[in-house]
């Protein structure tokens, strides 16, 4: 038996020949790498587009199995097929050599595509970020509703206009700078006619973004107060006291300090009276518990302080401090009239006598 299976055993000359051959084939140069680089690329380019392929499959089944996905989760699923092609085949070049031509194509490609894939994961999160601040608004706030799609159309010019650029700069020999400064006067013109309108569309944006007012919120600003009824994407409409609409643009909106009334926690409020000159010393010393008596059983009212603040040609000064703690201005005019009368009450049970010219000031802050 041996005899027989020693003639067709193969010998280690044979392996040594076998591998020879294996190692002069690898060896083998085609379009100026060897056979063993382009199994060494190809390998990569499988491995890399396999894996890339896989993740965007996997997050596309989520996203479509969830009502609100995460927005990583949006983002991956919507890798683009040639981006993850173009990604594999210039990681996997880098196995081998490759013309100067070549290398600026792919690497042309590579950044068309990445920027493009950029561009659409930018709009994504525009979309998604819009779409939790619609979930956040009532049905019928239309308005809102209006500008956050105005703000979104800004936003993707603003993307793709980013992503132009980009592109158009990595194509060699292209001189960005030299075709804006070809745009001459006309687009300098058109850029100073278009200042005030990407100026209100910034601060439309601003308001929706930082929200230093709502509609319904009663502000004050430069010359300007009212009820906030509607915030577009040009100009904000107001509803002045006296009934008028008044429409601001909302880059003079946010120029001068603002102030949202119907933010207010509490109002303090500070007035004074005069009291005649000849008034006794003992009537003058119980006057501050006369005022604080004033104050008493008031819903929204919290009594600070009364004191003797000090002498005027006119009388005796006295200065009267609290607080509304609600913010309607309703409130605190129906508690000032009240405490009014019950401080005029008071002390003219006491037979104290206010100073020929009164003066009683109302000053309010939300300042303690």
């Amino acid at each position: 038996m041996y005899r027989h299976w020693k003639g067709s055993l193969p010998t280690l000359a044979t392996f040594q020949s076998l591998h020879d051959v294996t190692i002069n084939r690898m060896d083998t140069v085609f379009l100026g790498n060897t056979l063993l680089r382009w199994l060494q690329a190809l390998l990569v380019l499988a491995v890399i587009l396999t894996v890339l392929l896989l993740l965007r499959t996997v997050f596309r089944k989520k996203a479509g199995n969830e009502a609100n996905p995460k927005l990583l989760t949006r983002l991956i699923s919507q890798l683009m097929l040639p981006t993850a092609l173009i990604a594999a085949i210039w990681i996997s070049s880098r196995f081998l050599e490759i013309s100067a031509t070549v290398s600026a194509l792919l690497r042309i490609l590579l950044i068309a595509l990445f920027t493009i894939q950029v561009g659409r994961w930018a709009n994504l999160s525009v979309d998604h970020w819009i779409d939790q601040q619609s979930a956040k608004l009532p049905g019928d706030d239309y308005s809102r509703r209006t500008s956050l799609r105005g703000i979104a159309i800004i936003a993707r010019i603003l993307i793709w206009l980013v992503v132009a650029l980009v592109i158009l700069q990595s194509i060699p020999n292209f001189d960005i700078a030299s075709i804006i400064t070809s745009l001459g006067v006309g687009g300098i013109a058109i850029g100073l006619a278009a200042q005030s309108l990407v100026a209100d569309l910034l601060s439309s944006l601003t308001i929706h973004l930082d929200k230093p007012f709502e509609p319904g919120d009663s502000i004050k600003t430069g010359n300007f107060s009212g009820t906030v009824e509607q915030i577009g994407l040009k100009s904000t409409r107001i509803r002045n006291l006296s009934g008028e609409e008044l429409s601001i643009s909302n880059s003079e909106l946010l120029k001068a300090p603002l102030q949202n009334f119907s933010r207010l926690q509490e109002r303090r409020v500070s007035f004074t009276i005069q009291i005649a000159n000849n008034t006794p010393a003992e009537k003058l010393a119980i006057i501050p518990q006369l005022i604080e008596d004033a104050f008493q059983d008031l819903e929204n009212v919290r009594f600070s302080r009364a004191h003797f603040q000090s002498f005027a040609q006119t009388g005796l000064v006295y200065e009267i401090v609290y607080f509304v703690t609600s913010p309607d201005y309703d409130i605190l005019v129906k508690a000032q009239n009240v405490i009014n009368f019950r401080i005029y009450q008071n002390l003219q049970n006491e037979a104290i006598t206010f100073s020929a010219v009164p003066t009683i000031p109302l000053e309010t802050s939300s300042r303690a």
